[in-house]
């Protein structure tokens, strides 16, 4: 029963972490241009890998999951490799994204970091949801989807 509470917390924390920052949506109002906007992305997507790095170190030292890491924390193993390796891949495919954008309205930035902002979303989502299984454990059964 504990688990099942402490799960329907973190069910509620990670929802509300889901929606962008009062900061966020402040700069987006106030943002007058293209760029603008895009400094605004830029600083919530710094935001949402600073979330997506504190999973990556929680799960190097879950019970579930520390062992698959083989390693420590962001420092080494496996978290560390996939970690780098989607950064490597979400730059690279922000960077196509971005040369095939050059025909449509907006600038450069505007397009990079739009679609930096919404890589790193998915993938923070990605991770909340590998976070939510290690969390439910064996108990995952026993929890009401009604």
């Amino acid at each position: 029963m504990l688990k099942k509470i402490c799960f329907a917390a973190l069910i509620c924390l990670i929802s509300k972490a889901s929606f962008a920052t009062k900061e966020y949506d402040a700069c987006y109002k106030t943002a007058q241009t293209d760029d603008e906007v895009a400094l605004c992305m830029k600083a919530e997507t710094a935001r949402l890998i600073k979330d997506i790095q504190s999973i990556y170190l929680t799960l190097s030292t879950h019970d579930q999951t520390k062992a698959w890491n083989n390693g420590n924390g962001l420092s080494s193993g496996n978290l560390k490799d996939m970690y780098n390796h989607w950064i490597a891949y979400r730059n690279r495919y922000c960077s196509l994204f971005q040369k095939a954008s050059e025909n449509v309205f907006g600038t450069p930035d505007f397009h990079k970091e739009r679609c930096l902002l919404n890589l790193t979303t998915d993938h923070l989502d990605l991770m909340r949801a590998v976070l939510i299984n290690a969390n439910t454990g064996s108990e995952e059964s026993d929890l009401d989807y009604e």
